[in-house]
């Protein structure tokens, strides 16, 4: 197993990537961007091994008035796996977890940590879209390590959702939060 800072950050980029031991599975950085504001527009992604993922801004009134996954302007990202080994010969489920110093007590999103920023806004993974991506535990990518470890490898998408845990008190401002990912074969 392998990790590396998995930087999760709205409307700030972060930049270092620190390596720990590896086992051949690859790994690098992403940075998600976005922003609540009193109306909407599109801001571009970057993608490589370290990448940003920029939220589109969202309306206040966008974010709902409900606790959860706020399904509007969801940004999906993707990582693309090769050359990955395992242990064995023998495929194995490729999982990742995602954990973080920034999370919310129920361990389902990412708390926003700027300085004035959105309040009630935080950022919460999802594989379709819809349902998070519990943090601190290895999550099934529906990946096999005989999928990635060819040379062409195999993507993996997710989504960046905002997540509203503010109920019907969302204030405008930036989002910023950051997380950590490793990989591993089960």
């Amino acid at each position: 197993m392998f990790n590396k800072t998995f930087i999760v950050a709205a409307l700030m980029v972060s930049g270092s990537a620190f390596a720990a031991e590896s086992t051949g599975v690859a790994g690098g950085t992403i940075t998600f961007n976005g922003s609540v504001s009193d109306t909407t527009c599109n801001v571009v992604t970057n993608n490589g091994s370290d990448f940003t993922v920029n939220l589109s801004p969202i309306a206040v009134g966008d974010m709902g008035t409900t606790a959860g996954v706020v399904k509007t302007n969801a940004k999906d990202f993707t990582m693309n796996l090769k050359n990955c080994s395992a242990a064995s010969d023998e495929a194995k489920t490729l999982k990742i977890t995602f954990s973080s110093s920034n999370l919310s007590d129920d361990a389902k999103y990412l708390k926003n940590y700027s300085d004035n920023g959105a309040e009630g806004v935080g950022i919460a993974l999802t594989k379709d879209g819809n349902t998070a991506v519990p943090f601190d535990t290895a999550f099934d990518t529906g990946l096999s390590s005989a999928d990635a470890a060819t040379e062409d490898g195999v993507t993996l998408t997710m989504y960046a959702n905002y997540y509203n845990y503010g109920g019907a008190a969302i204030t405008t401002g930036k989002v910023v939060t950051d997380a950590t990912y490793s990989f591993s074969y089960d």
